[in-house]
């Protein structure tokens, strides 16, 4: 073959198109087994082990809704029992303080003038804004616009939660919200406690009216200060007895001390309660703790989280003045803060709840689950009182073994109720057994545990008096593998548990109602959170 035939094979290849003939559609065939793994259970035309059809999702669950009773009828000797409650009015109140839902006051506000001024105290004693609930904007706006107008609401106002701020609102929007705000809250003067903590959404104008109020007891609001108002005028509160500041900036460090000392001076002493919440900041120092230590002579709560160079001295210099009256310790244990051990501190013979944030020493080997040892669990001072201990490990879900909590739960007094192991997680249904016949009186309880076929052979979870459980697993499981799945294992566990009111898993809280057929039947039913408050398990994370 010479080179005018390898030229004409090339010319050949060249002219062949690989677009000849009518344009071809993909076969899509990726959604046609789709429909058919999804058709198997109705056609029986595909049989597969591996991958069964997912049963349609239940209705979401509703909270209990219990009827009035029947009236007696007309040819009954007496009148109908819930006509009485409109003859004697001193019984309406003791009724009514049994709603808890706003939507419900709206309503009995309609009844009469006189449920109307109950039903008007209850709806305003507590308002709050809070961005996981539905509409946040539309409900600020909405709720600012009507008290500015109306003063007599303020004047009702005992606690204000804040937690959402419109910030991207501009121009003559963002200009009237502001003195909606601000004249609204000139006009509460029965507050007693007040929740800021949007950042960067105080000003100066709005802070300096917030510290003219006279009855403030309760403030917790964001430590973004620089530019936004002044953190001496934390000094000037009349009445501040319980201070929570959320990420303190240098600004709010160079003035802690001060305002700290200026409280002090007041006639009826110094702070009740002090939390100060960073995100692995070192701006707050044992140095600090040490110089204010001695104008915290009235301290009942403490905490310290995230604040990388607190040390066991800095809280030691605290306790050694306070340490008699202590009731609260929330501490965040580092590995080199040394306050794993606090047997050394001063009695706390008031101390009534201990929070601890443990984090494990990072290690070579990450292969293997680390197994908690008894060197890795804190080392409790002597507190008598204690009745609720929080203990959380960050960064890491450690292994929680029998002989290890067997020999820490010596230090615990059988009198504590409320119990709270988040991350360190339980593998065998002896350990949690352990728990809970090694203390009798418990009625909250939180734990992590491997796997949910570990709870129900445990007869010590039937017999116990809990009121609140909640439990997280760190394993899946076919028995928790969709929401309506958990909650028929949830549903399980309350029928064992005969004092059970509240349980949960995750994210999923429910309230635990029971009925008497008239057959005798006891009925267990699992309902929606319907309470305006947060359940246990979240307010056990927030301690």
């Amino acid at each position: 073959m010479d080179e005018s035939d390898l030229h004409a094979i090339d010319a050949q290849l060249r002219a062949i198109r690989v677009d000849d003939g009518p344009p071809r559609k993909p076969l899509l065939l990726d959604k046609m087994f789709m429909r058919a793994i999804q058709w198997s259970g109705s056609s029986k035309m595909y049989q597969s082990d591996e991958s069964s059809t997912p049963p349609p999702p239940s209705p979401p669950r509703q909270p209990e809704i219990y009827p009035l009773p029947l009236g007696i009828p007309e040819q009954s000797y007496g009148p109908s029992p819930l006509s009485m409650l409109f003859r004697y009015e001193e019984l309406i109140p003791l009724v009514l303080e049994n709603f808890d839902k706003p939507s419900d006051w709206a309503k009995l506000c309609r009844v009469s003038k006189g449920w109307c001024g109950i039903g008007r105290k209850r709806l305003y004693e507590h308002v709050w804004v809070r961005p996981w609930e539905d509409g946040p904007h539309v409900k600020l706006v909405r709720l600012f616009e009507t008290l500015h107008r109306r003063p007599e609401l303020c004047r009702l106002i005992r606690r204000l939660d804040v937690r959402f701020f419109p910030l991207a609102t501009r121009g003559e929007e963002r200009s009237d919200l502001d003195d909606h705000v601000q004249l609204a809250m000139s006009n509460m003067c029965n507050l007693e406690s007040l929740i800021w903590t949007r950042d960067k959404s105080l000003n100066p104008t709005l802070f300096e009216t917030i510290s003219h109020l006279p009855r403030v007891q309760s403030l917790e609001i964001s430590g973004h200060s620089y530019r936004y108002y002044d953190p001496s005028l934390l000094g000037t509160f009349s009445s501040l007895e319980d201070l929570r500041i959320m990420m303190p900036d240098p600004h709010m460090k160079s003035k802690l001390v001060g305002l700290v000392t200026a409280l002090d001076e007041r006639e009826q002493g110094g702070l009740k309660g002090l939390d100060i919440i960073c995100q692995s900041s070192s701006l707050i120092d044992d140095t600090i703790l040490t110089v204010m230590a001695p104008r915290l002579r009235n301290l009942r709560r403490l905490t310290f989280w995230g604040c990388t160079r607190v040390t066991r001295d800095g809280i030691y210099s605290i306790l050694n003045e306070v340490g008699p009256n202590i009731q609260e310790l929330s501490l965040d244990a580092l590995p080199h803060s040394s306050l794993l051990d606090l047997t050394s501190s001063t009695p706390l013979p008031q101390l009534q709840t201990f929070s601890l944030s443990i984090t494990i020493p990072h290690r070579e080997s990450t292969s293997a689950v680390h197994t908690l040892s008894l060197f890795d669990l804190p080392a409790l001072p002597v507190c008598p009182s204690l009745s609720a201990l929080h203990l959380t490990i960050s960064g890491s879900k450690p292994l929680l073994p029998l002989e290890t909590w067997i020999t820490f739960q010596s230090q615990l007094p059988e009198n504590l109720r409320k119990l709270s192991l988040v991350n360190l997680v339980i593998t065998s249904p002896e350990t949690l057994s352990t728990v809970l016949e090694s203390l009798p009186n418990l009625e909250e309880l939180y734990i992590t545990a491997t796997h949910p076929s570990i709870m129900l052979p445990i007869p010590a979870l039937s017999a116990s008096s809990l009121r609140i459980f909640h439990v997280n697993f760190t394993l899946s499981s076919a028995s928790i593998s969709s929401r309506g799945a958990v909650a028929q294992y949830l549903h399980s566990l309350a029928e064992k548990m005969e004092q059970i009111e509240q349980i949960g898993s995750a994210n999923m809280v429910f309230e635990v109602h029971r009925r008497m057929e008239d057959d005798g039947e006891r009925i267990v039913k699992l309902c929606r959170w319907s309470r305006t408050f947060l359940p246990g398990y979240f307010q056990v994370w927030r301690a």
